[in-house]
């Protein structure tokens, strides 16, 4: 799996992020620009964090037990994520209101959960025997730069979500980089 692969895997699993904060953005009318920073750093945080210890723990305990299949596993996991965006195109997705700013504990729920994203694709880009570093930065930045933009994109007089229809997209995309795998 190459850089490229891994950077356009990076952004299909950072329009997850993107879309919580446009929806977010939809719903706060007041102390956005600091509100949108802390997303991002919190989105940017537990994703890179996710990644890091998919990444970690299938080099310390799976790398023996899956050097045969490691294919098949970047596969199932790129597969599961992309269905999982397909579905979640059509569902609400978890966001914030005005009077929740403040409130940390739902957003490390909120990021924990969206980061759970980057575990799987960390998980599987060790198993493809792919660099840490460099995929690690790019994706606290990708995360950081989507985050604002869907924050910032979002407008609270806005009643379509437009996000939604690049969940889709980014599902779509997840699973023919999946099949891309195994075929390749």
């Amino acid at each position: 799996m190459g850089i490229i692969s891994v950077i356009i895997i990076f952004i299909c699993i950072c329009v997850d992020n993107m879309v919580s904060a446009n929806m977010s953005a939809m719903n706060i009318t007041t102390d956005r620009s600091v509100f949108s920073i802390k997303l991002a750093l919190f989105f940017a945080g537990f994703n890179t964090l996710g990644f890091a210890l998919g990444y970690i723990i299938s080099m310390i305990f799976f790398r023996n037990w899956v050097y045969f299949a490691h294919n098949w596993v970047a596969f199932a996991f790129l597969l599961l994520l992309g269905i999982k965006f397909m579905l979640e195109s059509i569902e609400k997705s978890p966001s914030f209101r005005t009077t929740e700013v403040g409130n940390t504990s739902k957003l490390l729920k909120v990021s924990s959960l969206i980061g759970f994203n980057a575990f799987l694709v960390g998980y599987a880009a060790e198993t493809m025997d792919t660099a840490f570093f460099p995929q690690f930065v790019f994706l606290a930045l990708i995360t950081f730069g989507m985050t604002l933009l869907g924050f910032h994109l979002g407008n609270p007089n806005s009643k379509t979500i437009a996000s939604k229809k690049v969940e889709l997209v980014a599902g779509i995309i997840l699973i023919v980089m999946a099949v891309r795998l195994i075929i390749v």
